[in-house]
């Protein structure tokens, strides 16, 4: 049996910052998480430095802006369409509320980091009718986006082999990085520049965590790298100035699956880039915030 990896916990006194995460978001039923005030309040106390977190539609964009209301010392947002929105939303509500997100993506800059998170995910859509959809959507929030000056977070999810579209077997959307190659068509038929666009949660394919950084792009590691070897393997090659971290919560926990996730358990995508890079965990907080910092131009108070 192969030997069971151990990575040590993340250091008490580290700073941090999560870039993407889903707080304040509609809760998973029977869930224990703590109330969206002490997340919130425990991630600072703990050495947090700013959190950011992601909406990705109409109902998550009003919950962010009411918790606002409350909470918002060193909490941003970035504005995002996810893929699952373009493919889940009921026909009925989708023009309306697209105009809505639209209308405020426009009209309201100053008050958001980014853009997103906005992508193509062909794990929840199957058939080449919605993939071309969410293709068709994310041409047109980049038409509509690409001059406001913002950052843009993804959402990229291939397909997995048991997820290929059968009755086009052929077709570009079906290969192992099928979309991580549409989506880097479309920057560039769009001008995007890579310094300006962070893949989130990234997953792979591994040999584009070298590919992308050398252009010029930003990889998130999520937390639940530290418990899985497949989220630390897929940025082993990217240098530390690439890297930045996430917690995705409630999804995407250090030690399994399920949505039991929290923003200050961003820690462990610190220890586990400083296990994967074999560097102490300090120099990967500091070169982590520095990146955000950047990346965001973040105003720490």
């Amino acid at each position: 049996m192969p030997k069971e990896i151990i990575i040590p916990e993340p250091n008490q006194s580290l700073k941090f910052i999560d870039v993407h995460c889903h707080l304040p978001f509609q809760r998973p039923k029977n869930d224990q998480l703590p109330s969206d005030k002490e997340q919130y309040l425990n991630f600072f106390k703990m050495g947090g430095q700013y959190l950011i977190t992601s909406t990705i539609d109409i109902q998550t964009l009003n919950i962010t802006l009411d918790f606002m209301k409350k909470y918002n010392k060193n909490f941003g947002f970035t504005c995002g369409w996810a893929p699952q929105t373009v493919t889940y939303t009921p026909k009925d509500k989708y023009n309306a509320e697209w105009k809505i997100w639209m209308n405020f993506i426009q009209e309201n800059s100053e008050r958001y980091l980014g853009i997103g998170e906005i992508g193509l995910d062909f794990h929840h859509a199957r058939s080449l009718e919605k993939r071309t959809k969410q293709v068709e959507v994310l041409r047109q929030i980049f038409e509509l986006t690409k001059d406001l000056d913002k950052s843009y977070i993804l959402h990229v999810r291939n397909a997995a082999e048991h997820e290929f579209d059968r009755a086009h077997p052929k077709h570009r959307f079906n290969k192992r990085d099928g979309v991580n190659k549409e989506i880097l068509n479309i920057l560039k038929e769009y001008k995007i520049e890579p310094q300006r666009v962070m893949w989130h949660c990234f997953s792979g394919p591994e040999d584009y965590g070298s590919i992308l950084s050398n252009q010029g792009f930003i990889l998130s590691v999520p937390s639940s790298a530290y418990g899985f070897n497949r989220w630390r393997r897929v940025t082993k090659s990217t240098p530390l100035e690439s890297l930045v971290t996430e917690t995705d919560s409630y999804y995407q926990h250090p030690y399994k699956r399920g949505p039991i996730n929290i923003p200050s358990n961003v820690r462990y995508s610190i220890a586990a880039i400083a296990y994967s890079h074999n560097v102490n965990q300090k120099l990967v907080s500091e070169k982590t915030i520095e990146n955000a910092i950047r990346f965001f131009n973040l105003k720490i108070e």
